[in-house]
């Protein structure tokens, strides 16, 4: 993709980035290497109601603490991403459904966000990147980010 200045995330990475679980320190990470370089998020409008519901479920599971789901909403009104209402995510979102054989259309907003904005996408749906990975290589899943140690980091 041309656009090196701006990466779409979903809802599922920045969760990840929020709460403890396997791949946390990889989206950790990414959100990282992304502030240091100065690379723009950017995200489908509906990725904060996405967030803000998964958090709440996982609170009324009793997967996470009430307090949990407090620190982590605030964690994430403080990160800033640009929430898009492009006009042509939804035409674009449904025939990428339809062109992959989806049922989600709205998770496929986020391929839909990123095309439009010629960037990647990276995501912690791991089964969304396998299946449109060898058409759209530009749809990273966050288990293959490799995250650098000190020592790399310095040179």
């Amino acid at each position: 993709m041309k656009n090196s200045s701006l990466v779409c995330i979903d809802a599922n990475l920045l969760i990840l980035a929020l709460l403890p679980f396997p791949l946390s320190e990889r989206a950790d990470a990414f959100l990282d290497a992304c502030r240091r370089s100065r690379v723009a998020l950017v995200a489908p409008s509906l990725f904060a109601f996405e967030v803000a519901s998964t958090l709440h479920r996982l609170r009324l599971l009793g997967q996470i603490t009430a307090a949990a789901e407090e620190t982590a909403f605030k964690h994430f009104m403080a990160i800033q991403v640009h929430l898009s209402s492009h006009p042509r995510i939804f035409p674009l979102a449904r025939q990428l459904a339809l062109r992959f054989h989806q049922s989600r259309v709205h998770q496929m907003s986020y391929v839909a966000l990123a095309e439009l904005h010629g960037c990647e996408l990276w995501t912690a749906d791991n089964r969304l990147a396998a299946t449109v990975q060898d058409t759209l290589p530009w749809v990273r899943w966050i288990g293959d980010f490799k995250v650098l140690d000190e020592d790399d980091a310095d040179r």
